[in-house]
């Protein structure tokens, strides 16, 4: 008989099953009540509501408060501007009248006058005519916050105007001064005269009419060949190679101690050689650290890291540097001279800088046969046996033939004849055991290292002859050492010429005007340094623009510029001040050549023989290509140290080499950061609207 199964039933969760102890059915709905999840929801929502008032009344409240506070800001810019503004055209106003009249133009323009509470204050600070200073202070009322017990937001806030002719600029002023700027441009108007115009619209712009200014500080660097760093006492003392170690000190002439024997170890020091000379005293003009050194900011009498010498041969990347005529000036650099190690250039040795000091040049004793010892003379002096014909001058060399007496610029200065002709006494006895020493080392017959290596940087070649090119030999010769007077005797103190250029640059510049406030000192018609330029020379850009560059810079030599943490007129600081270089030229950079055994003519990197520029950078055309790279790289670097470039063409062919080089030079290569004048006229446009983008109105913080 089939008998059908009872259905099966599910127990009730909360029937205790038959046989299971008691424990473990309530420790299984404790467990199931526990992951229940229906009752945590409510909790939850009260929680999460809280929080979301909290943020969502928070952020109407700071809505508010932000755009009370944005519209109040605006309004004060604009309310300081219109003060600033009419400051500057009615100089009759009192502060008073001005504090009022920005208040209620303020008011006008605030819309949001209701929300502020009762208390609030607008102050227009007027104590300082550079720099209007404009302050709200006061609170606004919250609406959701204040169940958090936030009830009011501060709203205080100050603006900075600086007006115009107030920029905190401090500028210096690169001008070519070269021997093409006393030419007429195409309009027929003198360039130097132009240039003096253009300066004086930039000033107007800059001082506003005033003599002197607080937050205005203007330098001048005037450049040809050279750079005149100015040769007051004070300024050698402290970084001029005054003790003759730096490697470029004396390296175009020989020692020769109180006994007569040549010491080529020995460094000459211009320093002597100029006191050596008691008709002459240093104008100012120096040479050109070794390079890259020549290209750097960096300060004289410390050494420098070898980081920095690595890091400025180094080429950018297109990232870093987009520009491609910058990139190349950086990918074309050479190689440092090979008289020096990295090490030699990161040294104190080599960071200060040295007088140019030009050597007398050979010249013929008489007009007639220029035999500077008399051929037919011979006899005997402190032992040695010497022939008239010893005393050679150029025309008379059989090695480097194509160098005449007319290719020696500085001859006369001393006139040979008074220490090489037989009758001139002591000079004379002195200077012949140097020629015997100079012809036996020249041939081989003597070993002296040290003045064999000196000769040969020279150009002298060895030859077997009686002793051709002691000629180049003269020129190193510098007399005998006194230790008594600490002076060099019976050569730069002999009677010299006074028409002749002596050991200084003939076109040596107007010195540098280091940064000053005071206007007339620019461009006073008595005292200021534009009507002292006088347009001479060849031009050597980066010369100025290094020059430039350092004017602006706090460190040595020219240390008027503010520097970090210090404190300047009103209460100013290094970041309130903007630091700028303006650079004009007329021209390309040119590098003249010379039918000479130094090959070109001296500028502040030297002679071409010396490569003072880089290892095989020994033509004039080579100098002239590098110093374009030169400008390029040095612009880099000041931009790098927050300077603005602006830069000027003038009287130059559009698309020149000078002109693309002076766009990448410049911070931007359109206006107000470049320009190409083609006239005094648009000269003077260029520097006045140079002066308006500098000192334009602005709101500083």
């Amino acid at each position: 008989m089939f008998i059908p199964k009872k259905p099966s039933c599910v127990p009730n969760s909360n029937r205790r099953i038959a046989g299971e102890p008691i424990k473990q059915h309530e420790r299984r709905s404790l467990k199931r009540f526990a992951h229940d999840r229906s009752g945590n929801i409510a909790i939850l929502f009260v929680f999460m509501s809280t929080v979301l008032f909290l943020f969502v009344g928070g952020a109407v409240d700071y809505s508010r408060w932000n755009a009370v506070r944005a519209d109040m800001i605006e309004s004060m810019d604009a309310a300081s501007l219109a003060v600033a503004q009419l400051a500057a055209a009615d100089d009759t106003l009192t502060p008073a009248q001005l504090e009022t009249y920005g208040d209620a133009f303020f008011r006008e323009n605030f819309d949001y006058e209701d929300q502020l509470l009762t208390g609030w204050n607008i102050d227009f600070n007027l104590a300082n005519t550079a720099v209007i200073s404009t302050c709200i202070t006061g609170k606004i009322s919250t609406f959701l916050l204040g169940v958090t017990g936030i009830t009011e937001l501060d709203i205080d806030k100050c603006v900075e105007i600086i007006p115009q002719g107030s920029g905190r600029i401090e500028l210096a002023l690169v001008l070519d001064v070269t021997g093409s700027m006393s030419w007429n441009d195409s309009n027929g108007q003198n360039k130097l005269n132009s240039l003096r115009t253009a300066v004086t619209a930039l000033l107007d712009v800059l001082f506003e009419g005033n003599e002197t200014s607080d937050n205005v500080r203007v330098g001048v660097v005037p450049f040809n060949q050279h750079v005149n760093s100015g040769a007051s006492t004070g300024w050698t003392n402290s970084w001029g190679d005054l003790n003759g170690v730096a490697a470029y000190n004396g390296a175009r002439f020989f020692h020769v101690d109180e006994n007569g024997v040549v010491d080529a170890n020995r460094k000459v020091n211009h320093y002597d050689l100029f006191n050596s000379d008691p008709d002459r005293s240093w104008d100012g003009c120096m040479e050109a650290r070794p390079y890259p050194l020549d290209e750097l900011d960096t300060e004289p009498g410390s050494a420098t890291t070898t980081a920095i010498i690595n890091a400025a041969m180094q080429t950018p990347s297109s990232a870093d540097e987009p520009d491609s005529l910058m990139r190349s000036a950086f990918s074309s650099m050479p190689n440092i001279n090979t008289e020096f190690v990295v090490a030699d250039l990161a040294s104190a040795d080599n960071s200060r800088w040295v007088p140019v000091f030009l050597a007398d040049e050979p010249d013929c004793n008489n007009s007639d046969d220029c035999d500077n010892g008399d051929y037919s003379e011979s006899g005997t002096v402190n032992g040695v046996n010497w022939n008239g014909f010893w005393f050679d001058d150029p025309d008379d060399d059989n090695v480097l033939t194509s160098v005449k007496e007319s290719s020696y610029s500085n001859r006369y200065y001393i006139d040979d004849r008074d220490f090489t002709n037989y009758n001139q006494g002591t000079p004379f006895n002195k200077y012949v055991p140097i020629v015997s020493h100079f012809r036996e080392v020249n041939q081989g017959n003597i070993t002296d290292a040290p003045f064999l290596a000196w000769m040969t940087k020279q150009g002298v070649q060895p030859v077997n002859g009686y002793g051709s090119q002691e000629y180049i030999m003269r020129t190193g010769y510098v007399g005998w050492w006194d230790p008594g007077t600490q002076t060099y005797n019976h050569r730069y103190d002999l009677p010299k010429d006074s028409s002749s250029k002596g050991p200084n640059y003939s076109a040596c510049p107007e010195a540098i005007l280091p940064l000053t406030d005071t206007r007339d000192d620019i461009d006073g018609s008595s005292t200021g340094i534009m009507d002292r330029l006088v347009a001479t020379g060849a031009t050597n850009i980066p010369a100025g623009v290094v020059w430039g560059w350092r004017t602006v810079s706090p460190d040595a030599p020219f240390t008027e510029a503010i520097a970090p943490g210090e404190t300047g007129p009103g209460s100013t600081v290094f970041d309130d001040w903007q630091k700028a270089v303006v650079i004009m030229t007329d021209g390309e950079n040119v590098f003249s050549g010379r039918n000479t055994h130094w090959g070109s003519a001296i500028s502040a990197f030297g002679y071409e023989i010396e490569e003072r520029m880089g290892d095989t950078i020994d033509q004039t055309s080579e100098m002239e290509n590098q110093a374009d790279n030169k400008i390029l790289r040095i612009c880099r670097r000041m931009k790098e140290d927050n300077v603005l470039v602006y830069a000027i063409v003038f009287d130059v062919n559009a698309g020149s080499t000078i002109e693309n080089i002076f766009k990448s030079c410049a911070t931007e290569p359109t206006a107000p950061y470049f320009f190409n004048a083609p006239d005094g006229d648009e000269l003077e446009t260029a520097f006045g609207d140079i002066a308006d983008d500098l000192v334009k109105l602005h709101i500083s913080k």
